[in-house]
């Protein structure tokens, strides 16, 4: 397990006008959770921007994780604002289709696909 815990999670975040954009570089899991889950609320209080969250480079995410990230879109993806999650392949692509989080979230290869998808009028 020590080799899992090297690959700390780097959480990036880009703001626009319309859009806030959080990648995840690493690892979520039951040690960084917390952070990600705060740092979406505080995406949350502001429902007049869409949210990515980008998972290219998110090697992995354990059940802590996953309800962490769910938890934190739950209020954007219940209001009036759209969210999205990019992940193109691998293990957590895998994850979000076992689990049909890709059923209540859409779920893109690209960036530039989900941002597209949730700027546009529903």
């Amino acid at each position: 397990m020590a080799e899992g815990r090297a690959n700390k999670l780097k959480i990036e975040e880009e703001v626009t006008d319309k859009i806030r954009v959080v990648a995840l570089h690493g690892a979520l899991d039951m040690e960084s959770a917390e952070g990600l889950q705060g740092r979406l609320a505080g995406g949350a209080a502001d429902p007049s921007r869409a949210l990515v969250v980008d998972l290219t480079d998110c090697d992995f995410i354990d059940s802590v994780g996953l309800s962490a990230l769910l938890q934190g879109a739950k209020p954007l993806q219940n209001g009036e604002s759209n969210v999205a999650f990019v992940a193109p392949g691998g293990l957590v692509r895998r994850l979000l289709e076992l689990t049909a989080v890709d059923r209540t979230i859409p779920v893109f290869d690209t960036r530039e696909d989900a941002c597209t998808s949730v700027l546009e009028p529903g």
